[in-house]
């Protein structure tokens, strides 16, 4: 589910373009309060906000928070100041973040135009594993684990280590260990006696999970007996808080994450079929949006072709595996042979919510100093 600052940002354009073409007199430090904020979003915007509003705590907007709306204002503006659109104070203003299950990238309609915005993120997509493999091969995957499924030993070897490092770290601070939030009010504790490690996570002081495994558990062992709430509120935290300078743990950790990414690219290579493909992954759909976003370096809409008018013009050159401080990485370079301008695409093969929890994803990036004007048009 997205967090206050992506359903933020998103807003604050739309809030902002509606204001705008309505004529409603504003300012901007008026944004900043959370009560007048969705005040003048619920009077420009036709979209349900209750999710937006649940997931909002503050009263003024502060730090990050002030800095995203300050963003999203500047955004609106220059979307409502560029030539190229056609926005009148009929137009339907409509927020699509709230929709988990849309496979689109529109994040807000306005009128006839769509549009997917960005903060000084690199990120195209945070796709899985499996739309990575589905659309370069060609292959029907709904669910697809890097490391379990492409460097099984290894990762039993990375999960081996982590855990004797747990009973090594236990034994030396009298068979405890505990992390406490008090910002959220969560509490991660671990307990060790002669048979069996208790993981057990606590909120607003009650016990919300309790996994409990023999000492000479196995990778196996820790998916079948933990769920994801002691994976990622206790057996992550302590990884986090405890192993991310040891040696053992990051020397396996990169050990399988080069023989994954190895073995990834190597099938990609081997079954590549991505006419149909690619433009999926590049995020060309049915009809034309517009991708817009803020950097530190100013604004940028990009005109996002229809499929029909995408053509047959960019291909891909290569596709290798990379591993910079144990990230693992599948880096795709693209082509656009009518120019010959290129675009290295950048996948992050890695967990969202804590190490050993859940399936990874397989995040999309464009590298820092490369140009969508390889794919989109500069508006």
């Amino acid at each position: 589910m997205a967090d206050i600052k992506t359903h933020l940002r998103e807003l604050s354009v739309a809030t902002t373009i509606g204001l705008i073409c309505k004529n409603t007199p504003f300012t901007l430090e008026e944004l900043y309060n959370s009560s007048q904020f969705f005040k003048y979003a619920e009077d420009v915007i036709s979209s349900n906000l209750q999710s937006a509003k649940t997931l909002c705590t503050t009263v003024t907007f502060t730090g990050d928070l002030k800095q995203i709306v300050n963003n999203g204002y500047n955004l609106g503006k220059a979307i409502c100041e560029n030539k190229h659109f056609n926005i009148s104070s009929s137009d339907k203003i409509t927020w699509l973040g709230n929709n988990t299950q849309k496979d689109d990238p529109i994040d807000i309609t306005v009128g006839n135009y769509g549009f997917s915005l960005k903060e000084e993120s690199f990120i195209l997509e945070n796709m899985g594993l499996y739309k990575l493999l589905n659309c370069y091969t060609g292959s029907k995957y709904k669910k697809r684990h890097i490391f379990s499924d492409y460097a099984r030993t290894e990762y039993e070897a990375w999960f081996s280590v982590t855990w004797t490092e747990l009973i090594t770290y236990l034994n030396n601070n009298n068979n405890n260990w505990n992390f406490e939030n008090t910002k959220n009010h969560k509490k991660a504790v671990i307990t060790k006696d002669d048979h069996n490690i208790s993981l057990e996570f606590f909120k607003n002081g009650s016990l919300i999970a309790k996994s409990i495994l023999n000492v000479d558990s196995t990778l196996k062992d820790f998916e079948s007996k933990t769920t994801a709430k002691t994976r990622e509120e206790v057996f992550s935290k302590f990884i986090n808080k405890n192993l991310d300078r040891n040696d053992n743990y990051n020397d396996t950790k990169k050990l399988c994450a080069i023989a994954a990414t190895k073995a990834l690219a190597n099938e990609l290579n081997s079954n590549l079929n991505y006419s149909a493909g690619l433009p999926r992954f590049l995020r060309i759909h049915s009809s034309e949006y517009y991708y817009a976003k803020t950097t530190a370096t100013g604004l940028h809409i990009y005109k996002v072709p229809a499929l029909q008018a995408f053509g047959n013009d960019i291909v891909i050159e290569s596709i290798v595996s990379s591993v910079p401080d144990k990230q693992a990485n599948i880096l795709t370079t693209i082509k656009n042979i009518k120019n010959g301008n290129k675009l290295v695409l950048r996948n992050e093969c890695r967990f969202s919510h804590g190490q050993f929890n859940g399936t990874p994803e397989a995040k999309m990036y464009y590298e820092q100093g490369g140009s969508l004007l390889v794919i989109y048009e500069s508006i």
